[in-house]
């Protein structure tokens, strides 16, 4: 099995995040491609520093090579694109263990990538569990957003890591679950 070494992401991080995002977005993706997941948008360094300057994200290397990432974050909701502030919008409208996800001390967990070479060993595993750790004591909740069509994504989130849909939405055409997860 493939051994990784994870690591807090630093800012100087962003730019190199960003460019390994853009390789997996639903646009540089064909259709085959993408059954194996993709990125919803497009992404900029500097977007992924602000991000990252607002929670802790994680990363994770093999041989040098970045195999994949979390990038969470907590923004103002006029600071994300509009998508993300429709979501922001409906947080008090939507429940994880009968609570509001507006009334827990939430972040947005996303985006999460796994380069293809080194999907099926566990990283996002273990990026997902480096990530809880880094986030527990400062966070309650990590909300997440993943397009219906976005099969893969969706089954590896609900299924491997536990995440609960709490919600859904329409915008621009997509169909996207809204999920949840506990931190601590």
């Amino acid at each position: 099995m493939t051994s990784f070494d994870l690591r807090v992401a630093t800012l100087a991080d962003a730019p190199t995040l960003a460019d390994l995002a853009n390789h997996y977005t639903y646009q540089q993706l064909d259709a085959v491609a993408r059954q194996g997941g993709f990125l919803t948008g497009t992404f900029s360094g500097p977007a992924l520093h602000t991000m990252l300057a607002s929670v802790p994200g994680q990363v994770a290397h093999h041989q040098g090579e970045l195999a994949g990432f979390v990038v969470n974050s907590r923004l103002a909701p006029e600071s994300y694109p509009p998508l993300v502030r429709e979501i922001c919008a409906l947080l008090p409208h939507l429940f994880y263990r009968q609570r509001a996800l507006a009334d827990y001390r939430w972040f947005f967990y996303g985006p999460v990538l796994v380069a293809t070479q080194y999907r099926g060993q566990g990283l996002l595993q273990q990026l997902f569990a480096a990530n809880k750790q880094e986030l527990a004591g400062r966070f309650d909740l990590g909300i997440a957003f993943i397009a219906e069509e976005n099969a893969a994504s969706l089954r590896v989130h609900t299924q491997k890591l536990g995440l609960e849909i709490v919600g859904k939405l329409a915008f621009g055409g997509t169909s996207y679950a809204v999920l949840a997860f506990a931190v601590g």
